[in-house]
């Protein structure tokens, strides 16, 4: 089964790609740079892990981001890698069905020193972040 991502550039323009056979076309690397929103959200289909780095190379514009992964581990890396390396990123929301055994508060500290060793002090306005968290996703709203 393929793995469908909704991404829009503006309200009007929305467009559906096949995550595996679009990603890494090389011919559509500039209209992913101007791509704002992606929603990556398939009944019995995740986002592999090691696309965070592939969605931060050639979504650099998103602001928000809706995606499903497999498991909690798989959450936890691509929440550090989204916050870490999107500089516009204003919400996140990060789908899950397998529970770890490892536990991560995603607090609001762990949030605000993210943002700010990779952006420095004046990327985030703390009092406007809100985190929920419950047994199948994680929310992020930065602004």
């Amino acid at each position: 089964m393929n793995n469908f991502i909704l991404y829009q550039i503006d309200d009007d323009i929305k467009f559906y790609l096949v995550l595996s056979e679009f990603i890494d076309n090389q011919s559509l690397f500039s209209i992913f740079k101007q791509i704002k929103i992606l929603k990556s959200i398939t009944e019995n289909c995740y986002v592999p892990s090691d696309f965070s780095l592939k969605f931060v190379q050639r979504f650099p514009s998103l602001t928000d981001i809706e995606l499903q992964v497999y498991s909690f581990d798989d959450c936890i890396y691509a929440i550090d890698i989204l916050l870490s390396h999107l500089k516009n990123l204003s919400y996140l929301k990060i789908y899950y069905i397998e529970v770890s055994l490892l536990d991560h508060s995603f607090s609001l500290n762990y949030i605000i020193n993210k943002r700010r060793q990779a952006f420095g002090f004046n990327i985030i306005d703390e009092h406007k972040i809100t985190i929920n968290r419950n047994k199948e996703s994680v929310e992020i709203r930065l602004s």
